[in-house]
């Protein structure tokens, strides 16, 4: 389950490389432009993309099934999550937080024009060889960023040993050396 959010913040690295987004310091409503969000405060507007990545981001997210039902009923997990009230300031204290993470599966697709997934093939995936994999969606049609990516251990050990590898595969850089450290 858990093994998704690396992918996710890999492919959030990539994006960064490539120019999709421009760094870890960008406020995370800002990347939704067209979704106005509950419970927006200073604390809310202050949520940056690092935030997010570090589950530091301050919203009152509590891990567990209730979280994950009010997703799964919901038509727009990115905005379930993004509506949640904030429960102290960004950068205060971790909080264990998938919904976070699916919250950066839907800014890979906002900034990419890719669903995540696709992205994944395209800019990780397929140059590692990874093709017989199964990846849940939200109601959207987009990878669910916190869980629900099914690879065998093999593929898996494909993203330890790019990691290893400072971000390098088969000598291409896939990942920022940077992002690796």
């Amino acid at each position: 389950y858990s093994c998704t959010k690396s992918f996710i913040a890999t492919l959030v690295g990539i994006a960064i490389e490539q120019g999709k987004i421009n760094g870890i310091e960008e406020k995370a409503e800002n990347f939704f432009p067209d979704k106005s969000f509950a419970n927006n405060d200073e604390r809310k507007q202050a949520m940056t993309l690092e935030n997010l990545l570090t589950m530091t981001s301050g919203l009152g997210w509590v891990e567990g099934a209730q979280s994950y039902q009010a997703m799964y009923v919901s038509s727009d997990w990115v905005k379930q999550v993004m509506d949640l009230p904030m429960s102290e300031a960004p950068g205060e204290r971790f909080n264990y937080c998938s919904g976070c993470s699916h919250v950066l599966s839907g800014i890979i697709r906002q900034q990419t024009g890719l669903a995540t997934q696709k992205y994944a093939e395209a800019n990780l995936f397929g140059q590692m060889g990874i093709k017989d994999y199964a990846w849940e969606m939200d109601a959207s049609g987009n990878a669910i960023g916190g869980w629900g990516l099914r690879l065998t251990p093999r593929q898996m050990a494909k993203l330890g040993y790019l990691y290893l590898h400072k971000g390098s595969w088969d000598g291409q850089q896939l990942v920022p050396e940077a992002w690796v450290e």
